[in-house]
This record gives structure tokens, C-alpha cells and sequence, in this order.
């Protein structure tokens, strides 16, 4: 069995990389920062068939304006047009019946609640639910949709380029790599797509950069092993 500390990945490594110093017999100065490659980024090419609401993401959870899913349910409900979704939401309740309807809510307080037919949603990743396919959207409430499934295809163009959850958690960088990530959005949130072209293909690591780098804004400080959490289960294998 192979067993990586988990103290890598965890979110005190971010604080780590902001705040570590050096001591001098003259000053105390910042730590360099760690040195990682440079990684090719696939830019994503949106087919001209698809819908213009398409969202192909990990959802934060929280606020409207942090959350792209809740954003595109707005407005595909405001322009009653069809939204196609993949988006993967980390919730504290991921038992998913068999038939029927679903509803997804992140574990993040004030986040937005999405019911939908049970076969649209995939929990192979559980916590972490997989929602997929394109949809009517109805706004229910301010912070509430429903979904109607036109089809449950997968536009594969849509998809992230790049090393998968497992590849990300377990490469020898991973801790300076994601952590800097994590640091790197927080000091520039409008930097955000550019980071989802990144590392949308890993969701649980790329839930766990947002989550991480929207704590250091808000808080100052990390509430929660982000992190950890994301990588949790290739860490222990």
C-alpha cells in the first residue's frame, strides 16, 4: 500500500506559501516562492451547436456571484433558454434516489438548490454529485431551480484539457503546484476561466482551489481542508 502524507495537500500548505519567511542576520524577508513548470494550457473551442448557457465546472457553492452554476441557472431562466450543464457540486447529503427527482444543494451555506430527474445526476464521485445533460430551467425561489432534461448527452468538446484528479493529487509538485494555484486565484479572482481551462479536468482538485482561494479572500485564513478533501482518497491508496 502506498500512503502519502496528508499533510501535503493540506490548506496550512497555502498559508505556508504566503506567509513563510526567511530569517537573515539583518531582516526577515518573504520566502521565495516555490518553482514549478509551466504547464500547456488546451484552450476550449465552443461548438457552434451548443447551448449558449454550457457550463462545464466545479461548483463553489455560496454566494451568486462566486458560483457559475447558479449564475447560468439565472440566466437561462431569465431568457427561458436551454442550459447544458457537467457541473460537479460537493454536498453534505449525496444519497441520490433511484427514479424520481433529485435535489442538489452544495454544503456551502446560502448556496443554490438545483431539482432535477434522479438520472441526470452521477455520484461515482460522491460527495462530489456529477450533473449532466441539457435542461428547461425554472427559477422556483431566489436561490431555487428546476430542471427539465431534454437530452443527456455529453458535448465532450466542451470538456477541460488536462491531468485528471487522480494524476494531480499524486504528481511529485502537487502540493507546491496546487497550493500556488490556490494563492495565485485568490490574488486575482478575474483570472478565473483561465484557471477552469487549467484544471477543470481534475473537479475535485479544481472544487478544492476555488473553495481554498475564496476562504483567503473572505476570511483571511483557510476555514476547512479544502485540499485534503479533494485529494483525500488517491493520498491513501
Amino acid at each position: 500500500m502506498r500512503i502519502r502524507s496528508l499533510a501535503l495537500l493540506t490548506t496550512a500548505a497555502v498559508l505556508a506559501t504566503m506567509t513563510a519567511c526567511v530569517a537573515t542576520s539583518e531582516e526577515t524577508r518573504p520566502e521565495p516562492r516555490p518553482s514549478v513548470s509551466e504547464e500547456e494550457v488546451t484552450p476550449i473551442e465552443t461548438p457552434d451547436d451548443a447551448p449558449e448557457v454550457s457550463i462545464v465546472d466545479s461548483s463553489p457553492g455560496g454566494a451568486k456571484d462566486a458560483d457559475p452554476l447558479w449564475q447560468g441557472l439565472a440566466e437561462a431562466a431569465a431568457n427561458k433558454s436551454e442550459a447544458y450543464l457537467k457541473v460537479y457540486v460537493h454536498t453534505g447529503n449525496p444519497d441520490v434516489p433511484d427514479t424520481g427527482e433529485a435535489t442538489v444543494t452544495a454544503d456551502t451555506p446560502d448556496s443554490v438548490s438545483v431539482t432535477v430527474d434522479a438520472k441526470n445526476v452521477d455520484t461515482e464521485k460522491s460527495p462530489f454529485l456529477l450533473i449532466q445533460g441539457t435542461f428547461t430551467v425554472e427559477e422556483i425561489g431566489g436561490s431555487a431551480y428546476t430542471l427539465t432534461t431534454e437530452n443527456s448527452d455529453e458535448i465532450p468538446e466542451l470538456n477541460p484539457k488536462g491531468p485528471d484528479d487522480e494524476a494531480r493529487c499524486t504528481a511529485d509538485d502537487a502540493q507546491d503546484r496546487i497550493s500556488l494555484a490556490a494563492q495565485d486565484l485568490a490574488d486575482d479572482p478575474d483570472k478565473r476561466e483561465d484557471f477552469r481551462q487549467q484544471w477543470g479536468a481534475s473537479p475535485q482538485v479544481w472544487w478544492g482551489i476555488q473553495k481554498t482561494a475564496i476562504s483567503l479572500n473572505q476570511e483571511g485564513g483557510v476555514a476547512g481542508d479544502f485540499l485534503t478533501e479533494a485529494c483525500g482518497e488517491y493520498l491513501q491508496q
